[in-house]
């Protein structure tokens, strides 16, 4: 990319922090590796349910000149249908948001049955071949659309 700078908001809930902590780091980790000057703003948000919102806010704050959003969370399924009404409305809503509004918000949230699950997709040996840190695979996403709305001049 020939932009000098990407100005990137990672918006990350606070719930199953251990995970989404990883996987702020995938993120961090992706940018590192391709040498990209950025600008990484960091938003914490009490859970899932809440990255919508906040990504609505920050893309509504007119003096935010922002390329993307990537959000981070992690919803663990539980005893109830707790799990599916949260991860139902967390990705519904940021897919109609970013059709909206024209931004870029990468999903980077874990649904996963199990804590082991969720962990697997968390990791942070990033040396290892088969690394499934969905933080890291959600900032790389964010780059090549990035990348393919330049080429296209969209």
């Amino acid at each position: 990319m020939t932009k000098e700078k990407l100005n990137i908001i990672v918006i990350r809930s606070e719930f199953n922090e251990d995970i989404v902590s990883n996987l702020f780091l995938g993120v961090k980790k992706f940018f590192d590796q391709k040498k990209i000057q950025n600008k990484i703003t960091e938003i914490r948000v009490p859970g899932a349910f809440e990255l919508p919102f906040m990504a609505k806010q920050v893309i509504e704050k007119s003096n935010l000149n922002i390329d993307c959003i990537i959000t981070l969370g992690c919803v663990i399924k539980g005893e109830t249908a707790h799990f599916e009404y949260i991860s139902s409305a967390c990705v519904s809503t940021l897919s109609k948001l970013t059709l909206q509004t024209n931004t870029p918000i990468m999903l980077g949230v874990i649904t996963a049955y199990t804590k082991e699950q969720a962990i697997a997709r968390s990791q942070i040996d990033f040396d290892e071949a088969g690394n499934l840190n969905i933080g890291y695979n959600a900032a790389n996403a964010a780059f090549q659309t990035l990348i393919s709305k330049k080429n296209h001049n969209l």
